[in-house]
C-alpha cells in the first residue's frame, strides 16, 4: 500500500507490459534534524547569554549608585550566577550578591544600604537570601553580621575625619559591646561613636553631618549617646581624649 509520501509513475517496456513504479520521498535525514537540533541550541544559548550579560548590566547599575569597585561588582555578578535557580527575584538575587560580594571584600555595607537601589526589593527579603547563600556556599556565618567598629571605620572615613580620628572611633565602636543596649544596632552604636569622636576633635562634625553620612535619624543617635554617655571613660581610648576633654562634652 502506498503511503501518502510515495510518488507513483507509470511507464511501458519495449515488450508492451505496463509497469508501475513507486518513489517513496525522502524523509529528513539524520543531519537534517541534527541542523534543526543545532539551531535550536544555538537559540537557547543565545537566549541565556542574553539574560546572563541583562544581569550584569543591572548588578553594574546597583554597582555604581553604591559607588562600589570594580572588583566587588564582577565578584557580585559571579555570585548572582552561581545562586541563580536559588532565588527566583532577580533583585533580591543581586541585592544578595553585592552584600556578599562587599562582606567579602571587608566593605561594611548595610543590608539596608543596598536595599535602597534594589528597587523595591525587601530587606527581609534579601536578609533571607543572604543567609540561604551562607548555607549553599558554605561561607562564613560571620558574613552575616557587620561589626560596629566596621561601621565606625567606613563612617568616619565618608566624613573625611583625619586617620588618628578614625582609629579612635574603630577602637571605641569595638569597645562598646559590653556598654550598649544590646538592642541597639551596630551601625547605630557606629555612628554614635563617631559623632563622640567628632565632639573631641579639632574638626567637629554637627549631628546633621553624622545623619546624612549614616542615613540614620538624629533621634537613634541622641538616644545611643543617652546609653553610651555614662561610660565614656572606659570607650574613648585615652590616647585620644583624657577625663578633662570628656567632660567637656554634652551631657544627654
Amino acid at each position: 500500500m502506498w503511503g501518502f509520501d510515495d510518488c507513483c509513475s507509470r511507464y511501458q517496456t519495449s515488450d508492451g507490459f505496463m509497469y508501475n513504479h513507486v518513489t517513496k520521498n525522502a524523509s529528513p535525514s539524520s543531519d537534517d534534524n541534527l541542523q534543526k537540533l543545532g539551531f535550536d541550541l544555538d537559540v537557547g544559548t543565545t537566549q541565556q547569554s542574553n539574560a546572563s550579560f541583562d544581569d550584569a548590566t543591572v548588578i553594574a547599575s546597583m554597582s555604581d549608585r553604591l559607588s562600589l569597585l570594580a572588583t566587588v561588582k564582577n565578584q557580585a555578578t559571579e555570585i548572582s550566577e552561581q545562586i541563580k535557580g536559588q532565588i527566583n527575584i532577580p533583585n533580591v538575587r543581586f541585592a544578595a550578591s553585592i552584600y556578599i560580594a562587599c562582606r567579602q571584600n571587608g566593605m561594611a555595607l548595610s543590608i539596608k544600604d543596598i536595599s535602597s537601589v534594589a528597587d523595591g526589593a525587601k530587606q527581609s527579603k534579601i536578609t533571607s537570601a543572604v543567609r540561604s547563600v551562607v548555607d549553599k556556599l558554605g561561607l562564613p556565618p560571620q558574613l552575616m553580621h557587620i561589626r560596629a567598629a566596621e561601621f565606625a571605620k567606613r563612617y568616619s572615613t565618608d566624613l573625611q575625619m583625619n586617620s588618628q580620628a578614625i582609629k579612635a572611633a574603630e577602637e571605641a565602636a569595638e569597645r562598646c559591646t559590653d556598654h550598649v543596649n544590646r538592642s541597639r544596632a551596630p551601625s547605630s552604636v557606629a555612628a554614635t561613636v563617631v559623632y563622640i569622636i567628632s565632639q573631641l576633635s579639632y574638626e567637629k562634625k554637627l549631628l546633621k553631618d553624622i545623619r546624612d553620612a549614616t542615613g540614620l535619624h538624629e533621634n537613634t543617635i541622641k538616644g545611643t549617646y543617652k546609653d553610651l554617655y555614662p561610660y565614656l571613660s572606659r570607650i574613648i581610648p585615652t590616647w585620644f581624649a583624657n577625663a578633662n576633654d570628656l567632660k567637656r562634652l554634652r551631657s544627654p
